[in-house]
């Protein structure tokens, strides 16, 4: 018989089975059950990502007991001595492994049905078609096949049902939990059920998650062919166990052929992935950390950093292309060689970057590659001549790659509607002295639709490039912005938010909130220490919160939820953005014009202050019962949590801890410390100096009085008058 006529027998005799009607049945149920009923930060998330990733758990672990109830079928009923007399044992399992293949695909043709008018009906406007293709068609059918093959390939190795679905039930759940091993920081490779997608944004492109998606789906594809392939090798012949029936098999060459080439191309797609590096965390000491994703850190050693060398001058050019996703440039150094002998110069760039074309003084040389990387920074060392002036000249380039030691989010990247490069990943660094009379300036070439969020300026365009020039920034983030420019505290305010958003932010009280809390920081503390403007930047989902860094408050796009920003007596604000608005805003006056730093002894911090800002502006903006009832209360309630938690109550079991333990018991512990304890500490400080009033004047003293410089505890209690004693909390 024709085997593609076969195979679709066996495709039919699936869709008369019950039993698939019904797994097809309670599938389709759950999806329209976890669309109807997902919760996520965006729109994207809710109805799209989070009920593909729970449907994807649910269709997983039925496909594969509908694959193990099929490949069982024949022993069951003591039919498969005939079946196999009748045709070839392994084509007849590979007939089935498709046919059950083709099942998902239908289930989940049939479920777009549904799940394609559902997102498009509650994301609107919003709706990302590649968001909603990755999340059904990479997360949803490819759990189905992939535990369609698991299951299969287990089957046919154990050939004991029990054996094969404890194995598939325990590698689901394992998936599972290992988005909770946080100390272990497992690869996202291996989340083969749900992926470790997160956060998709309404307003950018999702390209960055997607990437995420496609490499754990090619690495997952191969490992789980490379079961299947162990299995079907594994086939039992008639009367031989299962070596002979592997020797047996093997006779076919291309079936162990095949299993070979799984097994190495999963290896080698696994060493290869190309979103993350090998980092090692530096070595540091931390010196101040202001909550606000800026920490800066002293080396306890820096042997790379060459002191016999002083930087004179650097021009950078750099061109980023969004349609290959690629940075290349050219950069020029012009050094002075201060002790007139020759030097090896170290060179930083981002771990996916290559440094090709060195000249020294116009002739070529090479650069040698350091083997480890660090903290997302990849050290070339090139040797220079002794000569008295140096002139370095260098091309780069290649696809950004993300630190693999924070959590794997994918914050770095290049794509169509949005770029994020940290400085390493915009131009190389060298590790020499720098002139005070060092120009650093550069220029950067980006599409005309991405506009940088700031520290560039326009220069021209030209077949639809746009040239930007710079000098010294801290990072590029590009994105399709729109600008809405106002004044506040003295300053030219400039809020950058994704043209996406554009109607939704113009029914929002954004910039008269942004505007208020400017206005007020600035009267009650003194003016911010900047010359020219202040950014109110809007960031994708993926970065969860608040960030402050120079000049800039910046906060992801769920923080312009409508809800937050209704201020009409029926809505809390404080259940939108509101809050983080403010709390990164102060962070300009407590967290980067001061640095408040953390100590040993007590719980100051910039986050501490910083709260205590928050609130001072809340009580003022929408009156003291609601500051009172969402901070205070929810300070005090956080306060007896932490004086009854069994590790404050019994120390001395904290030391039979592990480390990673100990450590996690003290981050949580600390937190309540610096966002909860110390702004009731500033409060009764309030109370002893004779008011918030006189308080807040005293902070002004502090404030300006130290700006620019690092802020101890003893410090504030020295300009205050205040003694320890008195901010102790009963």
């Amino acid at each position: 018989m024709n085997p593609f006529v076969t195979f679709l027998k066996e495709i039919r005799r699936l869709l008369r089975e019950r039993v698939t009607l019904l797994f097809i049945a309670i599938i389709a149920a759950g999806v329209v059950w976890f669309c109807l009923n997902s919760l996520g930060r965006t729109d994207m998330d809710a109805f799209i990502l989070i009920a593909a990733k729970n449907s994807a758990l649910l269709g997983s672990l039925l496909f594969g007991i509908l694959t193990l109830i099929q490949f069982h079928r024949d022993y069951k009923n003591n039919t498969d001595s005939i079946v196999l007399t009748c045709t070839d044992p392994v084509f007849h399992q590979i007939r089935r492994t498709l046919a059950l293949i083709c099942m998902a695909v239908i289930t989940t043709l049939i479920l777009t049905l549904f799940t394609l008018p559902y997102a498009l009906i509650k994301t609107g406007k919003y709706f990302q078609a590649d968001t909603f293709a990755a999340s059904w068609y990479l997360i949803f059918l490819g759990a189905l096949v992939l535990s369609i093959l698991l299951s299969s390939g287990l089957y046919m190795l154990f050939k004991q049902v029990s054996v094969a679905f404890v194995t598939i039930a325990v590698l689901i759940i394992l998936s599972k939990l290992l988005e909770y091993q946080y100390d272990m920081n497992p690869s996202y490779l291996f989340f083969w059920v749900q992926t470790y997608a997160r956060d998709f944004s309404d307003l950018v492109s999702n390209q960055f998650q997607i990437d995420m998606i496609l490499w754990n789906r090619l690495f997952c594809m191969l490992a789980a062919l490379s079961v299947w392939f162990l299995g079907l090798c594994s086939l039992r012949q008639y009367g031989r166990g299962v070596f002979g029936s592997f020797l047996s098999n093997a006779r076919r060459a291309w079936i162990p052929v095949l299993l070979v080439m799984a097994v190495v191309f999963s290896g080698i797609s696994y060493t290869t992935e190309p979103i993350f590096d090998n980092s090692i965390p530096e070595d540091f000491e931390l010196d101040y950390d202001s909550g606000t994703g800026l920490t800066m850190a002293l080396s306890n050693e820096d042997d790379d950093e060459n002191k016999d060398l002083l930087l004179l001058d650097q021009q950078v050019k750099v061109d980023v292309d969004a349609d290959s996703r690629t940075v290349s440039g050219n950069a020029v150094y012009t050094f002075q060689n201060l002790i007139g002998k020759p030097q090896t110069l170290s060179v930083d760039v981002n771990t996916g970057y290559v440094i090709k074309d060195v000249l020294v003084n116009g002739q070529p040389v090479e650069a040698f590659r350091d083997d480890i990387e660090v903290d997302n920074c990849a050290t070339w060392y090139i040797h220079l001549p002794a000569s008295t002036e140096t002139v370095l000249e260098l091309s780069y380039g290649g696809s950004p790659k993300n630190d693999c030691l924070y959590g794997q989010i994918v914050l770095s990247g290049i794509c169509s509607e949005y770029i994020y490069l940290r400085l390493l990943g915009l131009y190389p660094c060298v590790n020499t002295k720098v002139s005070k009379n060092c120009r650093r300036s550069g220029t950067l070439t980006l599409d005309e639709n991405l506009m940088p969020a700031s520290e560039f300026k326009r220069l021209n365009t030209v077949d639809g490039k746009t040239q930007w020039s710079f000098s010294n920034p801290s990072r590029l983030m590009a994105a399709e912005y729109n600008t809405r420019t106002f004044e506040a505290g003295g300053l030219a305010v400039k809020f950058k938010y994704f043209a996406k958003h554009d109607d939704a932010i113009a029914d929002m009280d954004a910039i008269n909130v942004m505007k208020a809390a400017i206005d007020y920081f600035t009267k009650v503390y003194g003016p911010l220490p900047y010359k020219d403007y202040l950014v109110m930047l809007e960031l994708p989902a993926i970065w969860n919160g608040g960030k402050a860094w120079g000049n800039i408050s910046a906060f992801d796009e769920t923080t312009f939820a409508e809800a937050g920003y209704s201020l009409t007596e029926s809505d809390n604000p404080h259940r939108g953005g509101i809050k983080t608005i403010v709390h990164e805003i102060a962070h300009q006056w407590w967290g980067l014009a001061t640095y408040p730093m953390m100590d040993e002894t007590s719980h100051w911090s910039a986050e501490g202050i910083t709260c205590y800002s928050t609130y001072r502006f809340m009580d003022y903006y929408f009156g003291a019962e609601y500051a009172k009832q969402h901070f205070v209360r929810v300070w005090q309630n956080n306060w007896k949590t932490y004086k009854n938690a069994f590790y404050i109550q019994n120390p001395k079991y904290l030391q039979k801890l592990s480390g990673k333990d100990s450590y996690n018991v003290l981050s949580t512990l600390e937190n309540i410390g610096l966002y909860d304890i110390m702004p009731l500490e500033l409060l009764e400080a309030e109370k002893a100096v004779g008011g918030p009033e006189t308080f807040q004047k005293m902070l002004a003293q502090l404030y300006q009085s130290y700006l620019g410089k690092t802020i101890t505890y003893e410090d504030f209690l020295s300009v205050t008058g205040l003694k320890k004693e008195v901010l102790n909390l009963e």
